[in-house]
């Protein structure tokens, strides 16, 4: 069914139902592109921007589809001035500087320009029967519109001529439904329509001026993608939106077209439509959008094909969809490696005939990823403790969608760390790679040498990667039960079989959060140190006590020899070879070291002799001779069944000690710091249940010393629960309430 419905409106200079007033918004008399040597103003839209239209004065850009702050700019060719369009939604003419606005049913078709009066077309008596009319496209100075009518929705082509709306219907075969409309070119239109519940329909050209079909093919899984026309093909991308099935189909056209032919275009993990133009006998194609993409596709770059030839080649390595200009060819939004982003001009070269890009005006951004500030990881030697345990990196990049990583790798265990940012979030172009000093694994990182790798990757696959490297030192102040120099305290297992392992206490601790977090999926770290250790019958971490930095033991063999095995502090070998301190220690029945009780910034060593007498071993700090005589420090402490030093853990003056009586009561003996203690304070009960107490120092990270008690027993089966009670400072209450931080094999006894 066609019909006419014509009906009367006048034309006005200015619009006061929402449309654009034109003087105000025309852009300059169109003017030549600037000479090479001519400064030519930068892109002033934002570089999200989605090109409309263009005509031979301007063009009309529009960013945030889809949402509420959807803005509309134009843009004038001559000096590069945008101005944005008041709020509402606006349509392009393909080729031409008209802008068309609309207020409820009245659209004005505003050339900006400023060569012609606006012109407004009043649909609302085009309405029957409560049915509305809604804008599609424009085709030239016509509104492309579908009437809402169920089951049917029929096209019209409704235009202003000599004064009068005409409605023309366009001459879809009764029974079709148009299911997408396309524009081929300037004035140009072509509409997909086929059978209700079908997905094999028609394609076919629609002559703007009558309505009428004037060219037809048939096919198949159409989507809202490309169709384009040569002189001798008409060309569609079939499944646009299939990463594996989407085809280019080319037709050829005339009395005798023959066979179709086709080209995969496959995008595996890729789901944007691909947008189809043609330039004579050549068809552009891509997936817009290339240059803000989060991975990266065979079709980001713009590329050209000879529909004669098959030749083809890429014009631009990301593109937006790329739009007809006045002159016959066509403008794009988008950027290549070597002269970046911007708005770029396709037409066909002159000596060859084939695609050319030129770069129409630049946005001033480039195209590859590029470093627009950085904070690189240290050189020489960085000291983890005075950095407030964090080593700060990170970048500020030329765009959002990168995918970032500090890898580092400690030299002399191979040990290594990846800090990533690997998900972009669209307008974020910082990533922070601050490290947190701890591997993969929750393992708090060893001190030594590290080298180190940052890396940029583009997630769109568009350009070259950007990377540093490096290498620093990584240091930290020692602590009286670290063995393996990572800053952290440990504790020693000794198995039945005289195996001695070594396990980090902050890493047991973190594989058991408290209520709430998410438990680590790594398991825990056992650093084995060697065999043959059940020729002793005590083994005692004092710290250090033989001179070096890091953290030594001594050991008691069963004829009383005491030896000296002084710290590395390394992963690979903990413990230098054995040195023996001298024999006759076989006359104690504890021996408890790793706190400074004198004052004099070495640690030293307590021992009970079985009738109770307390015996102090001031350190020298000398490997050879690491203490000085004994020195009677009191009497009656036989009443204990262990004793611990625990550092200063309560304000005073030297490093305290802890006594556990045969009741299981726990008594702080508060150091004075000249070797000696004030009286004993009862801390609490219910200690009989630890099989050891052991003073490791500071675990938490607050700077105060923390003790640990092992129980084997209470329903952990097979393992040592480790309960962790954190120092305070405080000598009333010395010790924070326990916390349950892990479990360690029950076999042997823990140091």
């Amino acid at each position: 069914m066609n019909r006419t419905l014509a009906t009367t409106v006048a034309l006005v200079l200015a619009v006061t139902a929402g449309g654009l007033t034109a003087p105000a918004l025309a852009a300059a008399p169109r003017a030549a592109a600037p000479a090479a040597t001519e400064a030519v103003p930068p892109l002033t839209v934002p570089a999200d921007s989605e090109l409309l239209s263009a005509g031979g004065t301007g063009m009309l850009t529009r960013t945030g589809a889809g949402t509420t702050a959807t803005v509309y700019r134009w843009t004038r060719h001559a000096d590069g001035a945008t101005t944005v369009l008041p709020a509402g939604s606006y349509w392009g003419s393909p080729g031409t500087d008209v802008v068309v606005s609309r207020s409820g049913a009245v659209y004005t078709l505003t050339d900006m320009s400023g060569a012609t009066e606006p012109v407004v077309i009043d649909t609302s008596a085009l309405r029957a029967e409560a049915a509305t009319y809604t804008l599609q496209r424009v085709v030239g100075r016509a509104l492309l519109m579908k009437e809402d009518v169920a089951g049917v929705d029929p096209f019209h082509l409704v235009s202003l001529e000599d004064g009068r709306v005409v409605d023309r219907e366009v001459a879809v075969p009764d029974g079709d439904v148009v299911r997408y409309n396309y524009s081929t070119g300037p004035g140009s239109l072509a509409l997909f329509h086929a059978p209700t519940g079908s997905t094999t329909g028609t394609l076919s050209l629609v002559d703007p001026a009558t309505g009428a079909l004037t060219e037809s093919y048939a096919t198949k899984n159409l989507r809202p993608g490309s169709v384009a026309l040569t002189p001798t093909h008409v060309a569609w991308v079939q499944d646009p939106y299939s990463s594996a099935g989407r085809t280019l189909v080319l037709a050829g056209r005339g009395a005798d077209p023959g066979p179709h032919q086709t080209l995969p275009l496959a995008s595996p993990g890729d789901p944007t439509g691909t947008v189809l133009r043609s330039l004579g006998d050549w068809l552009l194609y891509t997936n817009p959008g290339g240059g803000t993409a989060d991975s990266p596709s065979a079709l980001h770059p713009l590329t050209a094909r000879s529909a004669k030839t098959g030749e083809s080649f890429p014009l631009l390595d990301h593109a937006g969809a790329p739009v007809p200009d006045a002159d016959g060819g066509l403008l794009v939004l988008g950027g290549t490696l070597d002269r970046g982003e911007g708005l770029y001009r396709i037409a066909p070269d002159a000596a060859t005939g084939k695609p050319t890009a030129t770069l129409v005006r630049t946005s001033g951004q480039p195209t590859a990823l590029t470093v627009v500030k950085e904070t690189l990881p240290p050189t020489g030697t960085f000291d983890f403790d005075r950095a407030g345990g964090r080593m700060p990196a990170g970048w500020t990049l030329s765009r959002f969608n990168a995918k970032v990583s500090l890898t580092l790798k400690h030299t002399a265990s191979g040990r290594t760390v990846q800090i990533t940012d690997t998900t972009p979030t669209r307008g974020v172009t910082d990533f922070p790679l601050t490290w947190n000093g701890l591997y993969d694994d929750g393992l708090p990182a060893y001190n030594g040498a590290y080298t180190w790798t940052m890396r940029a990757e583009p997630a769109n696959g568009i350009g070259p990667a950007v990377e540093r490297t490096g290498g620093f030192t990584l240091t930290r102040a020692p602590r009286p039960h670290d063995f393996d120099g990572n800053g952290s305290p440990d504790v020693l297992h000794l198995s039945d079989s005289g195996y001695l392992s070594s396990y980090d206490l902050r890493q047991v601790w973190s594989l058991h959060p408290g209520d709430g977090q998410s438990i680590p999926s790594y398991d825990m770290y056992t650093l084995p140190i060697g065999g043959g250790w059940q020729a002793y019958d005590r083994i005692v971490p004092t710290g250090n006590t033989g001179g070096t930095r890091d953290a030594d033991l001594v050991a008691r063999d069963r004829s009383g020899v005491l030896w000296l095995y002084q710290g590395k502090g390394t992963p690979k070998a903990p413990f230098a070879p054995r040195t023996p301190i001298g024999g006759g220690w076989q006359v104690y029945d504890k021996l408890t070291g790793g706190s400074d009780l004198t004052g004099d910034g070495r640690n030293d060593l307590l021992a009970t002799d079985r009738s109770g007498v307390l015996w102090l071993y001031p350190g020298t700090g000398n490997a050879t001779a690491p203490f000085k005589p004994r020195v009677k420090a009191g009497t009656g402490w036989g009443v204990y069944n262990q004793l611990t030093a625990v550092g200063n853990i309560a304000g005073g003056a030297g490093g305290d000690l802890v006594a556990r009586d045969r009741d299981g009561v726990l008594w702080l003996y508060l150091g004075k710091g000249d070797g000696t203690f004030t009286a004993r304070t009862r801390v609490g009960g219910g200690w009989q249940h630890f099989e050891e107490i052991i003073g490791v120092g500071d675990v938490d990270g607050d700077g105060l010393g923390d003790v640990v008690g092992t129980d084997k027993y209470a329903d952990y089966g097979t393992k040592f629960a480790l309960r962790l009670y954190r120092g305070t400072a405080q000598r009333t209450e010395p010790f924070a309430p326990g916390q349950y931080v892990g479990s360690l094999w029950a076999d042997g006894r823990l140091y």
